[in-house]
C-alpha cells in the first residue's frame, strides 16, 4: 500500500507574542498540495523497519527519533498491536522547508496503519495520537484545508477552491526554532485577528488572502536573505498574484491563475534559480 505525504502550505499565518511557557498561539489558513513524499507499506515480516531514499534522504535518520517511528510505536501502544509491515520513505520534499515535513509523513504512515490494523479506530482516537506528534500532527493526519488555531492544534475545516501554485526553495534550511527565536526578538507582535469568508472562486480566495499575511516571513528573511530574493522574483512575474513564505521557510508560494500559469512559471524560475527546488502544484 502506498499513500502520500501531501506538502502543507501556510497560506495566512498570524502569531501572537509568546505565553508563559513561550509558545505562540496563532491563527492560520492551511491547505495541503498535489505533491509531496511517497510512503510505501510492504509486510515482509521484518518490520517494523523505516527505510529512507529519495533527494532529500541524505541527514535523515530512520532511527527511534524519527516522526515516522515515534507515530508507529504510539499506534502500537495505543493499539496493543505489533506492527510487521515495512515503512518505506521516499523523501521528495525538502527539509526544515515549511510544508509539513516528518508531520506530514507521520499523519500519512498513521492513515495507513489504520487502514491496515484497525480499520475501525474512531478518528478521536487517530488524532489523539497525530496530535502527540507535534503541533501540526492532526492538521497533517488529514491534510485537509482548514483553520487553525491554539497552537495549531485546533482545526476547523473549510472547503476552499483548488489553487493553482508553485513552489520554491532555494534548498537553505529555515529551523522553526530558530525562526520563532528571531520573531520574538523583534518585538513586535501585530494584531493577530483572520478574517476568512467561505468562496467558491479562486480568484475572490485570492483577494482574500492579500489582506493577510505570514508573521514569521520577516524574520525567515532576515536569518536567510536568499528567501527574500526569491519572494523578489516571484513578485516579479506576470504569472504571479500572490507569493508569500510557506510557515517559517525556506519554501514560499506563488498563487497563479491556472494551471499554464503555474508551469510557465515554474520554467520561468527555473531559469533564475537552476539550483533550487522547484514545483507546479495544485493546492486544495
Amino acid at each position: 500500500m502506498q499513500v502520500l505525504a501531501q506538502a502543507k502550505v501556510n497560506l495566512c499565518l498570524h502569531v501572537e507574542a509568546p505565553d508563559h511557557r513561550g509558545y505562540h498561539p496563532l491563527q492560520s489558513l492551511v491547505t495541503f498540495a498535489d505533491i509531496g513524499d511517497d510512503i510505501r507499506f510492504t509486510d515482509d515480516g521484518e518490520g517494523p523497519l523505516l527505510t529512507i531514499d529519495g533527494p532529500f534522504s541524505a541527514g535523515l535518520g530512520a532511527g527511534e527519533g524519527n516522526l515516522i517511528l515515534k507515530a508507529l510505536r504510539r499506534f502500537e501502544a495505543e493499539t496493543g498491536t505489533r506492527i510487521s509491515h515495512r515503512v518505506h520513505l521516499s523523501k521528495n520534499l525538502p527539509l526544515a522547508a515549511g510544508v509539513g515535513g516528518g508531520s506530514a509523513d507521520a499523519g500519512a504512515v498513521l492513515r495507513g496503519l489504520r487502514a491496515l490494523y484497525a480499520p475501525d479506530m474512531p478518528d478521536d482516537r487517530l488524532e489523539a495520537i497525530a496530535a502527540s506528534t507535534g503541533a501540526d500532527g492532526v492538521m497533517c493526519l488529514w491534510s485537509r484545508p482548514a483553520m487553525a488555531q491554539g497552537y495549531g492544534e485546533k482545526l476547523r475545516f473549510v472547503s476552499l477552491p483548488t489553487l493553482a501554485c508553485v513552489l520554491i526553495n532555494p534548498l537553505v534550511a529555515s529551523p522553526t526554532p530558530a525562526v520563532y527565536a528571531a520573531y520574538d526578538r523583534q518585538g513586535v507582535f501585530p494584531p493577530s485577528e483572520l478574517r476568512f469568508e467561505p468562496v467558491q472562486q479562486a480568484a475572490a480566495l485570492i483577494d482574500c488572502l492579500k489582506q493577510g499575511r505570514n508573521d514569521l516571513e520577516s524574520p525567515a528573511v532576515g536569518l536567510n536573505p536568499v528567501i527574500g530574493e526569491v519572494l523578489a522574483s516571484l513578485r516579479a512575474q506576470p504569472q504571479t498574484q500572490l507569493a508569500r513564505v510557506s510557515g517559517s521557510g525556506a519554501t514560499c508560494f506563488a498563487l497563479c491563475a491556472s494551471d499554464a500559469d503555474a508551469h510557465a512559471l515554474a520554467d520561468a524560475l527555473s531559469a533564475l534559480w537552476p539550483e533550487a527546488w522547484i514545483r507546479a502544484c495544485r493546492l486544495g
